[in-house]
């Protein structure tokens, strides 16, 4: 009998699965609510997209805890931290500084960079700052761990806003291939 791979091990390459583990070890039972952003969360939910990181969003609470929580890893002090994005936001066709901030810091798990955003915000140029960055996350498994991820639909707004039409284009496209499957089930 073929046994047959879970579609995501297909996608992530398999450092990040080994330091995911790694990281529920330590997060299990210990912490707030947390999930995986970035371009790791996007290859969860199916988008072909190589991580190189894994970023985590949580609340300022929930950074305190995991900074504690993953202490032999040595992470760097927690600091609330501005940073300017390396991509710009396109509002109305013009190009406008992007920036995030955040209850922040990053470690390492076996040469894999994690960060942390606690209560992560954005801001296009010098206007007022977003709202906090929630959701409800959707949840994959990955090796029998119940993992939180933000939701397409989640950062499909957050790119259309920031005008970000390539990303749009390829969230759009998975979006679309789960709609027509779920239709072809149904039928």
């Amino acid at each position: 009998m073929e046994q047959q791979l879970s579609p995501i091990l297909i996608i992530i390459p398999p450092q990040y699965v080994s330091a995911l583990l790694k990281l529920h070890e330590k997060l299990e039972d210990k912490s707030k609510e947390w999930a995986l952003s970035g371009d790791l969360g996007e290859a969860l939910n199916g988008v072909r997209i190589k991580p190189d990181c894994v970023e985590i969003v949580t609340s300022k609470d929930g950074a305190e805890q995991i900074h504690e929580a993953v202490k032999e890893f040595r992470p760097e002090p927690i600091a609330y931290r501005v940073q300017r994005l390396t991509r710009n936001a396109l509002v109305g066709n013009v190009e406008q500084p992007l920036y995030a901030g955040s209850h922040y810091f990053e470690f390492q798990i076996d040469g894999i960079k994690i960060k942390v955003n606690g209560d992560l915000q954005f801001k296009v140029n010098d206007w007022g700052w977003g709202d906090k960055f929630e959701f409800t996350p959707v949840w994959v498994y990955i090796v029998n761990k119940k993992t939180a991820v933000v939701p397409l639909h989640v950062k499909l707004e957050l790119y259309q806003n920031l005008g970000w039409s390539d990303k749009v284009e390829k969230l759009n496209l998975v979006i679309t291939n789960r709609e027509r499957l779920f239709h072809q089930r149904v039928r």
